[in-house]
Formats: structure tokens, C-alpha cells, sequence
């Protein structure tokens, strides 16, 4: 029998919820060199584990300090990790309670006095139903986004925390403020925000470009208007938010927001309705706010070129979609897609071609890579895209970062001779340490500080061991 793996390739990880250390140990041993074991003695240990340690499977104990403990946990726990496969264990046979684990989301039951074989099959199954769910929600998702020019493709662990926030987002009504850098991806995301009506139809979705909204049409564009409400108006035109009624309203670059624009967006969302220009008509509205932006709103709200308690009320559910400097694994997969968008199936890009995509920095990001592979098969007459066919900016840059950590071809008999980029990268990485404690270690400020960009900046900081909140990862004990 071949040892089970998990979602992240090692051994699963198990966590066994009991206040009975003679299960734990029976389990323990059961499970020897096959499962990952971790131990929790009740409810509030097993929540903590689950919230600061990768756990693909609990096998929770239904009567621990109460009668009733694990199953109420259950719906605690799953919360905590949707994806989480639990099994309850319990030392009496009633169905009732085994019924009731099962509509509360448990995979299946195991008794106390349990046989190794069966315990096993019993957590293989559930881990096998566990891939099965991860891997149709990844189809379901990339089937919703393979229309779009920049898709959510990538099996980064950073795109699938994304595909898994997202969809927990879209069963909100909460705003969203989505943040990153050009060319992310972010006006995709908004779109599967979206729920889907029981007619089988998408929620509506009215994109705005912030910047636009402005001067003497900005309030008919937000709040629509009256035949002859002014000079040119010849017929009654909605707005913004009654077009998007029932939908989501996406501002596009919220932060070229003009002040006086915020301060009618932040009554709209105080108050849910609007009034046309030329009618004193109040129409009541429903409709989801999700806004977007590559800068610091925070830095703005400092500088007083953004309303704080506005961004109090856009950023309820935040989204950080990441660079694609910082998943430069998933570049193969979208390259496939961009192909696949332009028909040209049979055409492929060799595997050096490959590797010198992935060592280009990419400040352009998704929406640059596509750009880029149109232009390629553009211009190949060949079946397979090699190196010489790519842009010389992407040929030499990529050439730059590859050769930097050992480059020995600098100016012959200088100080720095053969150590050129290990001396540049250590002077960068004192500035950082050093600036990072001037600013206490506030991220925000050390950005602005540096010029630099928040998510750029984070990758730079884990890549110097410089640990942050954000970039410190979790210890397994």
C-alpha cells in the first residue's frame, strides 16, 4: 500500500483531538511512518493548531470537557479550514450523534476501540475525497476564468490561498478592496466576486475607471438623472449604482479618487440610496462595493489625499494578488493559457525559453507576459519558440539575474572583481536592516521611505532574512 500523501507533498499531517493520552498513543502508533501526528486534548487546542499549522485531517473525540464538545467545535473548526477533513471518534455507537457530525461537515466516523487497517482506510478515503473537492473547486474556478485575457492560473501556494479567499469572499456581501500591482489580475478577481442567480445568470457588474469620474457629469455618471434635469439630458439615464443594483460596483484605481468624489461615495454606502439629479426621489439600492488599487491608501490617508473612515468601509474584506515576480513558477502554466487564448496550439516554447521568462522580473506582470506571447507567436515561423526569439530587453535582463549571484565578468583587477553582485546585494540588504529599524518596522512607512513597492518590498525582505509579521512563516513543532 503506498504511503498517502497530502496537498503539500509530505506526509499528511493528522491531528488527534481526544482527552484520552492512551487514543493518542493508539493512534500514534497505528498511524507510525504512514501520517504526520499532532496532539490537541481539547476543543480550544485543536482550534489554536489549526490556525497557525497546515492540518490535513482531525480526528475529533465527541466527548471531551462536555458531552457534546467535538460537535460543537466542528463548525469552529471547518470555519477555521474549510478544507479540513474531520473524522469523529467516539467510545459509544449512537447514530443519532454520527448523523448529526455528518450534517455539520465531519467525513466519517471511526469507534474507539478501532482496527489499525480500518482507521487507515478510513483516513486514506478521507483524504482522497479531500483532493477530489480541492481539485474540482481548481476546474470549476479555472473554467470561470479561462475567458479572460489575464487569467487566475498558477498552483503556486500563493494562487491557491487566492482562488480559496476569493471564494469564501463571494458568499459575502462585505466590500472588497483588492490590492497590487499593475497588471495583476485585479479587475479578474472583482469579476469572481460574483454570485450566480437561481435563473443560472451572473449578479450584475459595473466597472468604473475612478479617474473619470469627475467635473460636471461626475454626479449624473454615480446617481444617473431626469429627462431635463440639464441642458442635453433628453432622456432619463441611470447611474452607476442602479445599474449595478443587485451586483457589484467595481472602482477601478480607487485611489485616483478626487476628495469630493469620496465624500458622495462614502454617503452612498452610509446610506444605500440615491437620488437623481433633477428628482427628489429617493430609490433605496443593494449592491456591493469593490474597489482596487496598486498604492498605499494608508500613505494617502497620511498626506490627506484620502478619506480615512472611507477606507474604513472599502476595505472590510482585503485581497493582496501578488506580483508575478513573487510565483515565477506558475509563468509555464500561463504561457499555456495565453497560447491556448490565440489558437496556436501546436506552437510551444522550449524549455530554455521557459527558464528565461521565469528569470525576467516582470514589472508589468501578468498583462506583460500576455503582450509579450503575442508578440512572439507573432513574429515565430517555427513550431517551438526558442531564446533568440524572445526581445533582447527580456534576453539581457534575464541573463543579468541569472549570471548576478556569481558573476565574475565585471571590470578585470577592480576591488569588486568576481564578487560584484554579492557585495551590491549586502549593501542593499544593511539599508534595509537599517531603515527597517528607523521605521520600527513599519512596512508602509519603510516603503514610502525606500520609493519602493509594498509587495516588492516583502519579497525583498524575506529574500534577506529580514522577517516581518507578514514574512515570517510559521515553525511545525
Amino acid at each position: 500500500m503506498n504511503n498517502p500523501i497530502s496537498s503539500g507533498g509530505a506526509l499528511p499531517q493528522v491531528l488527534i483531538c481526544d482527552d484520552d493520552q492512551t487514543f493518542h498513543l493508539a493512534v500514534k502508533y497505528s498511524l507510525k511512518g504512514r501520517f504526520q501526528c499532532r496532539s490537541a486534548m481539547n476543543g480550544d487546542e485543536a482550534l489554536a493548531i489549526v490556525r497557525n499549522h497546515p492540518i490535513d485531517l482531525i480526528l475529533l473525540d465527541v466527548q471531551m470537557r462536555t458531552p457534546d464538545e467535538g460537535l460543537r467545535y466542528l463548525p469552529r473548526l471547518k470555519e477555521a479550514d474549510e478544507d479540513l477533513a474531520i473524522i469523529m471518534s467516539s467510545g459509544l455507537s449512537d447514530f443519532k450523534t454520527v448523523k448529526e457530525a455528518l450534517k455539520l461537515g465531519a467525513t466519517d466516523y471511526v469507534p474507539k476501540d478501532f482496527d489499525p487497517n480500518e482507521l487507515m482506510l478510513t483516513l486514506e478515503r478521507a483524504l482522497e475525497r479531500r483532493s477530489l473537492l480541492q481539485r474540482n473547486e481548481q476546474i470549476n474556478f479555472e473554467a470561470q476564468t479561462s475567458q479572460s485575457r489575464y487569467p487566475m492560473v498558477g498552483t503556486t501556494p500563493e494562487m491557491l490561498a487566492l482562488r480559496k479567499k476569493i471564494e469564501k469572499f463571494r458568499q459575502s456581501n462585505a466590500n472588497v478592496l483588492i490590492l497590487g500591482e499593475t497588471g495583476t489580475g485585479k479587475e479578474v478577481v472583482a469579476r469572481q466576486l460574483r454570485r450566480t442567480f437561481p435563473d443560472g445568470t451572473l449578479m450584475p457588474f459595473v466597472a468604473v475607471d475612478s479617474s473619470t469620474i469627475q467635473g460636471s457629469t461626475a454626479e449624473s455618471h454615480l446617481f444617473g438623472h431626469e429627462k431635463g434635469a440639464f441642458t442635453g439630458a433628453d432622456k432619463t439615464t441611470k447611474g452607476i449604482f442602479e445599474e449595478a443594483n443587485g451586483g457589484i460596483v467595481y472602482f477601478d484605481e480607487v485611489a485616483n479618487m478626487s476628495l469630493e468624489i469620496q465624500a458622495k461615495l462614502l454617503r452612498v454606502l452610509q446610506e444605500k440610496e440615491i437620488t437623481r439629479m433633477g428628482s427628489a426621489r429617493v430609490i433605496p439600492l443593494e449592491f456591493r462595493v469593490v474597489c482596487a488599487t496598486n498604492r498605499d491608501l494608508d500613505e494617502m490617508v497620511k498626506a490627506g489625499l484620502f478619506k480615512d473612515d472611507l477606507v474604513q468601509r472599502l476595505n472590510v474584506l482585503p485581497i493582496e494578488l501578488p506580483p508575478l515576480r513573487d510565483r515565477r513558477e506558475d509563468i509555464p502554466a500561463l504561457v499555456a493559457h495565453f497560447i491556448q487564448k490565440e489558437n496556436l496550439g501546436n506552437l510551444t516554447f522550449n524549455e530554455e525559453a521557459l527558464k528565461t521568462l521565469q528569470d525576467y522580473s516582470w514589472p508589468g506582470n501578468i498583462r506583460e507576459l500576455g503582450n509579450l506571447v503575442s508578440y512572439v507567436l507573432a513574429m515565430t515561423e517555427g513550431s517551438e519558440v526558442e531564446v533568440s526569439d524572445l526581445p533582447p530587453k527580456i534576453r539581457d535582463s534575464a541573463r543579468n539575474r541569472a549570471r548576478a549571484p556569481n558573476d565574475t565578468a565585471v571590470i578585470p583587477g577592480s576591488p569588486m572583481d568576481g564578487d560584484f553582485y554579492s557585495k551590491v546585494a549586502e549593501f542593499e540588504k544593511k539599508i534595509l536592516a537599517h531603515e527597517y529599524q528607523v521605521q520600527q518596522g513599519n512596512v508602509s512607512q519603510l516603503a514610502l521611505a525606500l520609493g519602493m513597492d509594498r509587495s516588492h518590498l516583502y519579497a525583498k525582505l524575506r529574500e534577506y532574512g529580514i522577517h516581518t509579521a507578514r514574512t515570517q512563516k510559521p515553525q511545525s513543532k
